[in-house]
């Protein structure tokens, strides 16, 4: 981080007044909801209005007025990276096949909302310009398109289709060693990120890509945690992001050589998108590659979803841990199965040093898991997947990072790109925390649309095989159930393999009510 001042390559692509004031203009829109909601937060319930002023009633006060409400959003945006390994200052460029796809949600996901949708919306992907490059206005259609050089790409979601949207990007790489399928979930910006991904060794090679979608410049601080503790190259000096633009990092180059890293981005003056793109070459064996996204703020009961063992042989698992407080970290590991939580002897008592990350070796039986994590001190968590071959010298293989994640609040979905290979495998994989519920998901595929019913009873996993669905949608008023999909195939006999995690998809957001007073 030698330039803190540098935008990366895109900062360059709105170069133009006319340019860059479309895409301001735009992003303001998608994302004023949002901020009014924060600022909603903050303010009285009641407010009265007179000689051209606004008067907020006292916080104890009502003013006359109902209680504020919770309504469905008319307008969402979410972050998608685009070309994550492209644009990093100091690293060699390596494009891959990307596609973004984005479909609005299908009515049984929206159900027991506040009210009815409106008829008419539309679900779009956006360019560095703000241009419309593909859009739909037909809900539960896909909309897809490519991602190109160094910018991001931006879904948006307006009147009826704005509640529930969902959007995930696929990146695809063949031919030589920097191989691997990457399957990103597009998410709404945040303020506060938490990456674990990345590992040691010289070809191991990691990138933070981070987004900044708003209209004003926004100040970001990279934290980044290792095995020995903080690490201190990171010194929290500030990186301005510029409006409407994306900056890559080296992970290398703000901790060098470090084994078990994680990583918190701090924004202030705005809210960012950020992702942690890792790349795996082992000596000369190919072993993948995956993006690390958000995980659960640091708390001290977490829950993973999507743990997925494989054969014996062909492949591993592992857990990180990362502690970032001022005092070492006791923790329990459960593994929650289809039949109940499991408590092995090994994962019963796990130390994690202050301000540290730890790898825990996980032994499971093959098939779909979750884990729950309970400690003395707040951590988050995520887990690697790996998928190898089973026979030949190489061995070469792929892998995913599934993070600890929140419960879904009522509803998630995750869009497929592309078509589905000869031997693909999708499969979504549910938790359950203390109450358990009811899921209703709804496969799409083609024009077909159907629904399953899964009942989760409390601390448990189950698992949905998707056949060739390529939009999942889950929806639940429980509150407690957390989700991800694997998508698996092979090509020559190489496995690809990915797992992305399923974000609770924007919904609802509060309205304050407000009258005018005559006088």
């Amino acid at each position: 981080m030698n330039e803190p001042s540098r935008q990366g390559p895109s900062a360059g692509l709105l170069a133009t007044p006319a340019v860059r004031g479309a895409w301001v203009r735009k992003w303001t829109r998608l994302i004023r909801p949002a901020l009014i909601a924060l600022a909603a937060a903050g303010l009285a319930v009641g407010a009265t209005r007179t000689e051209g002023t606004v008067q907020l009633a006292a916080p104890t006060e009502r003013a006359g007025l109902p209680q504020t409400s919770q309504v469905l959003v008319e307008s969402a945006a979410l972050v998608c990276p685009g070309q994550q390994r492209v644009g990093t200052q100091g690293m060699r460029d390596v494009v891959g096949t990307v596609q973004v796809t984005a479909a609005a949600a299908p009515e049984a996901a929206l159900a027991g909302l506040p009210r009815a949708a409106p008829d008419s919306g539309k679900v779009a992907l956006l360019d560095p310009s703000g241009r419309t490059t593909a859009s739909t206005d037909q809900r539960f259609e896909s909309v897809a398109g490519p991602g190109e050089g160094d910018a991001p790409v931006v879904v948006s979601g307006e009147g009826g289709l704005a509640p529930g949207v969902a959007a995930t990007q696929s990146w695809l790489h063949s031919g030589d060693d920097d191989r691997g399928f990457v399957l990103t979930p597009c998410l709404e910006p945040s303020a506060d990120v938490w990456l674990i991904a990345g590992g040691g060794g010289a070809s191991r090679t990691e990138r933070v890509v981070i987004t900044n979608p708003g209209a004003n410049a926004v100040s970001v601080v990279v934290e980044v945690f290792g095995a020995e503790g903080p690490v201190d190259a990171t010194d929290r000096t500030a990186v301005s992001i510029s409006p409407t633009s994306r900056l890559s990092m080296s992970l290398d180059a703000l901790a060098p050589d470090e084994l078990r890293p994680a990583v918190h981005v701090i924004a202030t003056g705005g809210v960012v998108s950020a992702v942690l793109s890792d790349a795996w070459i082992d000596g000369a064996t190919a072993r993948g590659a995956d993006d690390a996204t958000a995980a659960a703020a640091p708390s001290r009961d977490l829950v993973v979803a999507g743990v997925e063992a494989a054969p014996s042989g062909e492949g591993e698992l592992v857990l990180r841990l990362v502690n970032p407080g001022d005092a070492e970290g006791l923790a329990q590991v459960t593994v929650l199965t289809a039949r109940g939580p499991v408590q092995p002897a090994e994962l019963r008592a796990v130390r994690v040093g202050a301000g540290s990350t730890l790898d825990v070796p996980l032994t499971l039986a093959v098939g779909s898991s979750g884990l729950r994590i309970t400690s003395d001190r707040p951590l988050t968590a995520a887990v690697l997947s790996d998928r190898r071959q089973a026979t030949g010298a190489d061995r070469e293989g792929d892998f995913g990072w599934t993070p600890a994640l929140p419960p879904i609040a009522i509803s998630g979905g995750v869009v497929i790109p592309g078509p589905m290979r000869p031997g693909e495998t999708r499969t979504l994989h549910l938790v359950a925390g203390p109450a358990g519920g009811d899921v209703i998901t709804t496969l799409g595929s083609g024009d077909s649309e159907r629904r399953v019913n899964t009942r989760v009873s409390k601390w448990t996993a189950a698992s949905v095989p998707l056949g060739a669905a390529d939009r999942i949608w889950i929806s639940t008023t429980a509150g407690d159930v957390r989700a991800a999909v694997t998508v698996a195939f092979s090509d020559k006999g190489v496995p690809y393999y990915s797992v992305v995690p399923v974000p609770s998809a924007p919904t609802t957001e509060t309205a304050v009510p407000v009258r005018q007073v005559t006088r």
